[in-house]
């Protein structure tokens, strides 16, 4: 059967890992059983119609999971109401599900952001995560499964959360669900962007949100990436970077952090 690179493949009795399928790999995840001979086998000039025949062994057989995970390079993640959708729907042709409510995303979305004409990057919109989600709450695993797939992350924060909740505290609780899932995860590189710069009042007061984020997290100015999706403030920049990272000239994409 032809399946998508990503598929898993799982005893689903034991539930051991049989093949992680790659682009152009080709498998056999049950082998069959060996050929019997029958009595045309055993024709000689001295017995012209043999009686006898070898019966054959039969071949494995199991129960198979195939599980598809997202192949993507860069992930957003973020809590419900960040903005991912909507920022997935800036930078791509996808058209996400975007509403002003938490969980509008119940599943991963793909989209394909073009840098310019030749340079193109996947990424996928992570639906948000809430507390307890590494241990399960929501559908926490059904999410973070597919950040694991992702060469990076894109960390979105809402500057200024309907909820009134403090953008640092927000990004902290992200951050340790995906170390409480898994500290491979949890290392991969991460670009921090804020979101939704568009509402706020002046330049001073947008500035003064950015440099208290930055304090709480003791971040430098610079680590951080202004965006408003809604507006498409500031993507072609942010386009550069994640391509930057992804492609360096010399570096291994793990050793950037920001």
């Amino acid at each position: 059967i032809r399946l998508p690179p990503g598929t898993l493949a799982y005893d689903a009795t034991s539930g051991a890992l049989i093949h992680d399928l790659k682009a152009g790999d080709r498998v056999v995840v049950a082998k069959g059983g060996r050929g019997g001979w029958g009595n045309e086998h055993f024709k000689r000039s001295d017995n012209q119609a043999p009686k006898n025949a070898d019966p054959g062994e039969p071949g494995e057989e199991f129960s198979l999971r195939l599980e598809l995970k997202l192949i993507a390079e860069v992930g957003i993640v973020g809590k419900p109401n960040a903005g991912k959708s909507t920022l997935l729907a800036a930078l791509t042709k996808a058209t996400p599900r975007i509403a002003n409510y938490p969980f509008t995303t119940l599943s991963p979305q793909l989209g394909v952001a073009e840098v310019d004409g030749s340079r193109r990057i996947i990424l996928a919109d992570i639906p948000g995560l809430i507390e307890g989600a590494s241990e399960g709450a929501g559908l926490g695993h059904e999410f973070l499964r597919h950040i694991e797939r992702t060469r990076m992350i894109v960390h979105l924060v809402d500057l200024r959360p309907e909820d009134e909740s403090d953008p640092a505290e927000n990004y902290e609780v992200v951050r340790g669900e995906l170390r409480g899932y898994s500290e491979e995860l949890a290392d991969k590189p991460e670009l921090i962007v804020v979101n939704k710069a568009d509402l706020f009042e002046d330049e001073k007061s947008l500035k003064d949100a950015i440099n208290a984020f930055c304090r709480r997290l003791d971040l430098r100015r610079k680590d951080v990436h202004v965006v408003s999706g809604a507006a498409r403030l500031g993507l072609p920049a942010l386009l550069e970077v994640l391509w930057g990272v992804l492609h360096p000239q010399g570096k291994a994409v793990e050793g950037w952090k920001a």
